[in-house]
């Protein structure tokens, strides 16, 4: 099976993050995408974060109309912060011969080298970047193949989607709507849980 995995924060899940999945599904012929909710994601450890299970429940609605889509616990279970290389190590164990494509934005391949084990996350994975503004997907891809020779990036063909889970927090901090940027029925979860009040 060729499979890919998208993990974040999702707070919350956006149109951008279903439709870089659904991209990279199309262009490389994936059979599943795992949407991976993090636990205490690494880069972002002094931020407040909507409850685990808030985000679990906003992200299993937000996929819901996706059956090719599905939402993988496996972080929210494990103590202490999630680490990239420690789900694709686990998944991989679970699934030794399927293929990997670690889905993400082409901001994270700016990043990456900074990830936990970056060397030998690269190896179990192809990384599918979708475009971000202010980052040349192609340049900031062959970068990280020059740094990581084991490493190999594909660059998804779809247009740069500026919309981010923070932008979206601020407006709902300031009591401005967002619903046209969520998929079906997260904004009606948001408004009944009383989730992102100022």
């Amino acid at each position: 099976m060729r499979r890919g995995l998208f993990g974040g924060s999702f707070d919350p899940p956006h149109v951008g993050h279903l439709m870089m999945a659904e991209v990279a599904r199309e262009s490389l012929g994936l059979e599943t995408v795992d949407f991976i909710p993090a636990g205490i994601p690494p880069h972002k450890t002094g931020q407040r974060l909507q409850p685990a299970t808030f985000r679990l429940r906003m992200l299993e609605q937000a996929v819901r109309d996706f059956p090719q889509f599905h939402v993988s616990t496996i972080e929210l279970e494990r103590a202490g912060v999630s680490y990239t290389v420690d789900t694709v190590r686990a998944m991989k164990a679970a699934a030794p011969r399927d293929d990997w494509f670690l889905i993400v934005g082409a901001d994270m391949l700016l990043d990456l080298p900074r990830w936990k084990d970056a060397d030998h996350l690269l190896a179990l994975v192809t990384v599918a970047a979708a475009p971000r503004p202010g980052v040349d997907v192609r340049v900031a891809a062959d970068n990280l193949m020059r740094t990581f020779h084991n490493a190999h990036v594909c660059a998804l063909e779809m247009p740069e989607l500026d919309v981010s889970s923070t932008w979206l927090r601020e407006r709902m901090h300031r009591g401005l709507r967002v619903d046209p940027l969520l998929p079906t029925g997260v904004w009606d979860l948001i408004v009944a849980e009383g989730g992102y009040t100022a």
